[in-house]
């Protein structure tokens, strides 16, 4: 035969450890749904919710009495105090062999302060662009690398020698400062099959075309 009084004797047990090994954060109320007005039983960190034995039943637990044979569990749900704490709960309705609830075991952890926590760290992490940065020990490499990348956007175009493509491809790699480096002419010119005065020659029309804002 079903002991009820055995039950909920266990379940207070269960309330003591939880709440000895959550922490004072975290509030752990075992309720006896057989009397609303003073259904809290047993209850660890009640300054959670500023609540203690003898307490009455939240509006969450109300239905039961009406229905007490419903499924009520929820779990990792959001709600505030009256004081503003913010808690994450959850809720498991216990039921003897006819299907009847007798008692509920709630989990509040105030999770505040781990709240504001996300917000700092969401407001600190957040950025406004993406883009591509190579960090790297040589000079050459990150030269190397936005050949590569310049190259690839740009395309087959400079494989059939169309020099509006070209100059196109030394405007763009002049605005990203490639030829303030030593030896990145000789580079680009060996990428494209011509000689390093070819080069000279586009970067100084491309230079010139800045001036009168030719290309764009």
């Amino acid at each position: 035969m079903f002991d009820s009084e055995a039950a909920v004797k266990f379940l207070q047990q269960t309330v003591t450890a939880l709440g000895r090994m959550m922490g004072d954060k975290c509030e752990v109320v075992l309720h006896d749904l057989r009397s609303p007005e003073t259904s809290i039983i047993a209850i660890e960190h009640g300054e959670v919710t500023s609540r203690k034995v003898g307490d009455p039943s939240t509006n969450l637990g109300l239905p039961v009495f009406n229905n007490p044979y419903g499924d009520y569990d929820k779990f990792n749900y959001r709600s505030t105090t009256s004081s503003g704490k913010i808690l994450k709960s959850s809720s498991v309705y216990f039921k003897d062999p006819s299907g009847r609830v007798f008692a509920a075991l709630c989990i509040n952890y105030d999770i505040s302060e781990m709240v504001i926590a996300s917000n700092l760290l969401r407001d600190f992490t957040n950025t406004e662009d993406q883009v591509e940065e190579h960090f790297t020990t040589d000079i050459n490499e990150v030269i190397t690398r936005i050949l590569d990348e310049t190259l690839e956007a740009t395309g087959n175009a400079l494989l059939l020698g169309d020099k509006d493509e070209r100059l196109k491809l030394i405007r763009t790699l002049d605005d990203k400062g490639v030829f303030s480096v030593k030896g990145t002419v000789d580079r680009v010119a060996k990428l494209l099959g011509v000689s390093r005065v070819t080069v000279y020659g586009y970067l100084n029309e491309v230079q010139a075309m800045k001036r009168t804002n030719v290309i764009g």
